[in-house]
């Protein structure tokens, strides 16, 4: 097959804070899944934050999105910006709130509780202000957010027992997930809701490109979503333990080591996926919409279809089960 051109994509973080963002789409460069299909070279941008995630988009420095705020592509699209959706990086919420055994009892218990976090307005707290909305709460009277500087897990739960906050967010499969789930074995901590339950569609983070992008060059999208669907399957079923991440990772860094940075033996939030699962669920960005349209910052008519391109997904999905 013939080479076509080469893509650039960005996330909004990389090493060392979200080391995981990236890595698909490293890993179908390092292994060849792009070049399979006539996308001859990637280059990864650092957005730096969300707006740049969206402007970069917008001024066509980049062509693709690994990891933006469905929120924020929903509002672009709404204010006529030919942006869209074309991927989840994360479909569902694989998440759980836990707490020291009797301080919350389920989940409607968190009302008036305090939520020990490392940033403001960052996914943990984004995430939870729309779980305490589904659970008919109002997130701005009836929960306290707490910052503490680090982000690590321990320093959370020393938060905790220290009686500065009530309750954590953590991720059920990456190694902060670990770490919780051997304080839960030793009695220290207690699962209180899990969201994969409460919310079983919700996207977290997506996938994005221009329109333009989707109308001319409707190949090299579905190329670029079928590498990242390989990758996926590869890091979740033949590299669970990251070897082969934290080699390709040290290539995109050009260092010799990862000693002492916390993921030298193995990738937190890569979050590998099944392929079918990098498919946006329409259901989960609906949820999105009517929460902009609750706060006023979207008209009332728009929708998820109006946001979405899946077909690139399906015809990449398609070719990899033939």
């Amino acid at each position: 097959m013939a080479m076509q051109r080469e893509v650039t994509y960005s996330v909004e973080h990389f090493y060392p804070k979200h080391p995981g963002h990236p890595m698909a789409a490293l890993t179908a460069q390092a292994r060849g899944y792009f070049r399979d299909d006539s996308i001859q070279n990637s280059h990864l941008v650092i957005a730096g934050d969300n707006e740049g995630t969206i402007e970069l988009l917008v001024q066509g420095k980049t062509e693709f999105s690994m990891d933006a705020h469905p929120a924020m592509l929903i509002e672009a699209n709404a204010r006529g910006k030919d942006l869209y959706i074309i991927g989840s990086y994360r479909n569902g919420l694989p998440f759980s709130v836990a707490a020291p055994p009797g301080t919350v009892k389920d989940a409607a218990d968190l009302k008036g509780r305090r939520f020990v976090t490392n940033r403001r307005m960052g996914a943990g707290e984004r995430t939870m202000r729309f779980i305490f909305e589904k659970l008919g709460m109002d997130p701005d009277r009836d929960m306290e957010v707490v910052l503490i500087d680090n982000e690590g897990m321990r320093e959370k739960v020393a938060a905790i027992k220290e009686g500065r906050g009530d309750f954590l967010f953590y991720h059920q499969g990456g190694p902060q997930g670990r770490i919780v789930k051997e304080l839960i074995r030793q009695g220290e901590l207690v699962e209180v809701v899990d969201l994969s339950k409460l919310v079983p569609e919700y996207v977290v983070r997506s996938m994005a490109a221009s329109g333009r992008m989707v109308r001319e060059h409707p190949e090299i999208v579905k190329g670029f979503i079928k590498g990242v669907m390989r990758a996926h399957r590869f890091i979740k079923h033949e590299d669970p333990m990251g070897a082969d991440c934290i080699e390709i990772l040290k290539q995109a860094l050009n260092v010799d080591t990862l000693e002492g940075s916390g993921v030298e033996n193995g990738i937190p939030k890569s979050w590998p996926v099944e392929p079918r699962e990098v498919i946006a669920s329409v259901a989960g960005v609906q949820v999105h919409v009517d929460e902009l349209k609750a706060k006023g910052k979207i008209g009332p008519k728009f929708s998820a279809a109006d946001v979405v391109r899946n077909e690139p997904a399906y015809r990449a999905l398609e070719e990899l089960r033939s």
